[in-house]
């Protein structure tokens, strides 16, 4: 590979960093209700319910904004809703369809209320970081020694590029399509990670034997 095309792929690269990056910005993250500013709502029903059914509620009264159903109690009947707002026109709504589906006769006094105004996003990423810096090194000396004779630096280059590019292409994406970022996401951004270093391994075990 002669030093003008690798001059073009690092040119080529750059742009689609760039422009991935610019993607990020532009259009943010789009975190998981319990990691972003929300509210949330408790209310003792008195006995156990079914979750399903206030699922169906809250899909009603919430519409396109995603409320995260859970019971607790020692018999599961304090019924928590977190959902990034609700009005008192939906708290009103909520008591309404409840008291409906139950029979029973709430008010909106009845709610507890607790809002978190703190951004927390960065506490669901926090825990990966370490790890994935470690398991970076680990994997940058591996394939350092492993693949050394086809060229050092050709060699680690390549993976930091892959990887990352990789990892920032899937970053960009789930910003510009509103992909929710959770647990789940985070999960899948770290198998991308994987399959890249497993796809670039393949490849030089082939160029190593061949």
């Amino acid at each position: 590979m002669n030093k003008n095309h690798v001059i073009k792929l690092g040119i080529i690269f750059a742009i689609f960093v760039a422009i991935s990056v610019l993607i990020i910005v532009l259009n943010k993250f789009e975190f998981n209700v319990n990691y972003s500013k929300n509210v949330r709502i408790e209310l003792d029903m008195g006995g156990s319910f079914a979750t399903g059914d206030i699922i169906a509620i809250t899909n009603e009264v919430y519409k396109e904004n995603q409320a995260i159903v859970r019971s607790s109690g020692d018999y599961n009947e304090i019924l928590t809703i977190t959902v990034k707002d609700s009005t008192e026109e939906q708290n009103q709504e909520l008591i309404d369809k409840i008291n409906e589906k139950y029979e029973t006769s709430f008010e909106t006094t009845d709610l507890k209320l607790y809002y978190n105004s703190s951004v927390k996003g960065m506490d669901l990423i926090k825990p990966y970081i370490i790890p994935s810096i470690i398991s970076g090194i680990l994997a940058l000396v591996f394939f350092g020694i492993r693949y050394r004779k086809l060229g050092l630096v050709k060699i680690l280059g390549s993976v930091v590029c892959m990887v990352f590019g990789t990892i920032i292409l899937y970053m960009a994406l789930s910003s510009l399509f509103r992909m929710e970022i959770n647990e789940v996401s985070i999960a899948g951004g770290i198998a991308i990670a994987i399959f890249s270093l497993t796809y670039i391994a393949i490849y030089y075990e082939k160029m190593l034997k061949g």
